[in-house]
């Protein structure tokens, strides 16, 4: 009889923290609005009001409060993000937005309430260590030839629904660099976007603000819009690149949020 358990099977394995920090600061992209976030509740003053109201004398708590977009930081996109000519997936999505999101949207099209938890097999392509360099050079645009290179130099193969991670070194700079961050990080290439779009993957995830160079709009539409692949931007991928961790399983849980076009989120991988 196999008496092992679920947690047998992971205790052995190294865990990757594929997340970036949230602070009111941090790098955004310029048309978003800003990440806040504030103390809403003080220990002090709220031991005061319950002394005062005789609820618990001597006890107190900390709230906090934040306003945010759903791509700040580290953040998954759901094809409905974005559009061409009102159109994602061939759907008009005019005649399903209110101002409290999404509703009623047909398939193949949904919030993130509808986006199980992501459990899939990941692939890191290392494209900057391919090319021989620690980090890309300032907005380089990477290339089929770029993709299928590293396949091959890394001995990997990208499956029906997996998940590919591309680094290009620019997730280090994300609380060091500003500057570097937002204005020289490198991308896909719309060929680049095309192979990948090419393929039958669920989700693409990259350490950069807006995916592709120099036209970040371009590989939305190709990979999320026209696609419908999902796609997860900026990551941390230097210490899984450090490992040599290829081929790991990423896990991604986007927050429930109904009519909602995107969700932070913390995901892991697994290896």
């Amino acid at each position: 009889m196999n008496s092992r358990t679920p947690s047998d099977s992971i205790s052995g394995m190294q865990v990757y923290d594929l997340g970036q920090c949230y602070w009111p600061t941090m790098p955004l992209h310029p048309f978003d609005p800003p990440f806040q976030f504030f103390l809403y509740r003080y220990h002090e003053y709220v031991r005061k009001s319950f002394d005062d109201m005789g609820i618990e004398p001597g006890f107190s708590d900390a709230i906090s409060l934040v306003v945010t977009s759903m791509h700040a930081g580290t953040h998954l996109d759901l094809p409905i993000h974005m559009s061409q000519n009102n159109e994602v997936m061939g759907i008009d999505v005019r005649p399903y937005q209110r101002d409290t999101g999404f509703k009623d949207l047909p398939d193949p099209l949904h919030s993130p309430e509808k986006v199980p938890p992501l459990v899939l097999r990941a692939v890191l392509l290392d494209i900057a260590a391919y090319k021989g360099l620690d980090i890309l050079s300032e907005r380089y645009a990477i290339t089929p030839e770029d993709l299928e290179g590293a396949c091959g130099a890394q001995g990997v193969t990208l499956r029906d629904g997996d998940c590919l991670l591309v680094r290009t070194g620019y997730g280090r700079f994300f609380e060091t660099d500003r500057d570097t961050y937002l204005n020289k990080w490198a991308g896909l290439s719309d060929d680049g976007a095309r192979w990948i779009a090419a393929r039958n993957l669920k989700l693409v995830g990259i350490d950069n603000l807006s995916l592709g160079v120099p036209q970040p709009f371009s590989s939305h539409r190709i990979i999320l819009v026209e696609r419908g692949i999902y796609v997860m931007k900026n990551l941390t991928l230097e210490t899984l690149a450090a490992d040599r961790r290829y081929v790991t399983t990423v896990v991604v849980l986007p927050l429930k949020i109904k009519g909602g076009e995107a969700s932070l989120v913390r995901p892991i991988a697994l290896a």
